[in-house]
Order: structure tokens, then C-alpha cells, then sequence
């Protein structure tokens, strides 16, 4: 599978693009993170109303654990203290309460900020770079001087290059299909893909000799 075009400036502009998209995807990351973190700052008066409420709980608890202890009346002055110390344990699971809200809109606004703007851009890029390299790699293998190869890519050109880009090829496209005069149209279409202009046999020669 071909990953980058073999001519200079398209490899260059790929690899430049490849490089931004990763940037791209990374500051979304980032930007995801910051906002999840700065959610969570919310969750701050949570974390004291528990803490609170977890304290006071636990001094009128230690408060009733004393006057239980007192004979005789300690036990009808335990209720009065443990309805306050049941005051404080709902204080502190409030705290717990608004802390998991916070938590949760934090989630999603950091997913929905990092995922959202990095779904489109690999939408927009993913599916174009795929299928470039899937065209790049058979026309690289079906890539050759005979006729019929020629012949393939010069057609391919004529059907999908612009009409200004086959004159500057040749004067007549027309008639260089019809002539048989294929290789100014084949190397058109193998430029465009980012392909040089190179014969089967020259590749087969360069790696014998490699």
C-alpha cells in the first residue's frame, strides 16, 4: 500500500497535511481536557458542602456518643443529637450528589468539544486520503509502457481531468485517443495521482540491479 506520492511536491504537501491533522486532533484533546477541567472546578462548593457536612456529622455523633454515656438520662438525650447528625449526613450527601452532576456535565462538554470538531476533521480527511492511496497503489501496480496501460490512464484522464488540463497535455485529446497516442494523457492522470511516469520494465531493470 502506497502511503505518500513518489513526486516531491505532492509527498511534501501530504506529509504537511498528515502533520496538521494530527496537530489539529491533538489541540482538540487538549481543548476537550481544559474544558473537563474547568467543568470540574464547579464541583468545588460540592467537595466543601460534603466535607462539612461529614464534619458536623461526625462532632454531634462523638457529642451523642457522651451524653449517652450519662446514667439514667443519657439515652432520652441521645435522639435530640443523632436527628442533628442525621441533618449533617444529608448535608453531605448533597455535596456527593452535586459533585456526580458536575462531574457528569464536565464529561460531556469536554467529550462533546474534543469529539465533535475531531469527528469532522477525519471525516474530511480520512475518507480522501484513504482512497487516494487505494487509487495510488493500483495504478502503481498496473503502472507500465505497453498499450493497454497506457491506454487505461490516458481514458481515466479524459474522463476525469479538466478540459484545460488535457490542451495544456496535448492539442487534441480527441485525437490522440484515436491516434493511439497515449502517454502525454497517461502521464497527465499518473501526475495527478502523484505518480511518476515510470515504464514496467524500468522497475523491473532498477530492482534486478538492486
Amino acid at each position: 500500500m502506497k502511503l505518500y506520492a513518489e513526486l516531491p511536491a505532492r509527498r511534501l504537501g501530504q506529509l504537511l497535511l498528515d502533520v496538521l491533522v494530527l496537530a489539529l486532533l491533538a489541540l482538540c484533546v487538549w481543548a476537550g481536557r481544559q474544558v473537563y477541567d474547568t467543568v470540574g472546578l464547579l464541583a468545588g462548593p460540592g467537595r466543601s458542602i460534603e466535607q462539612a457536612g461529614t464534619g458536623f456529622a461526625g462532632s454531634v455523633d462523638r457529642a451523642g456518643d457522651r451524653i449517652d454515656n450519662v446514667p439514667g438520662i443519657g439515652g432520652a438525650l441521645r435522639a435530640p443529637f443523632d436527628a442533628v447528625a442525621g441533618a449533617g449526613r444529608q448535608l453531605e450527601q448533597a455535596g456527593q450528589a452535586q459533585q456526580e452532576v458536575v462531574g457528569k456535565i464536565a464529561l460531556v462538554a469536554g467529550l462533546t468539544v474534543a469529539g465533535f470538531p475531531a469527528l469532522l476533521l477525519v471525516l474530511a480527511w480520512l475518507p480522501r486520503r484513504l482512497r487516494w492511496m487505494r487509487d495510488a497503489d493500483d495504478a502503481h501496480k498496473l503502472r507500465g509502457d505497453s498499450p493497454g496501460d497506457l491506454a487505461l490512464f490516458a481514458w481515466r484522464a479524459v474522463a476525469r481531468r479538466p478540459l484545460g488540463e488535457l490542451r495544456r497535455a496535448v492539442d487534441d485529446p480527441g485525437g490522440a485517443l484515436l491516434a493511439g497516442d497515449y502517454a502525454a494523457l497517461a502521464a497527465l492522470e499518473l501526475h495527478a495521482l502523484g505518480l511518476r511516469v515510470e515504464p514496467r520494465r524500468a522497475r523491473a531493470s532498477r530492482r534486478s540491479r538492486a
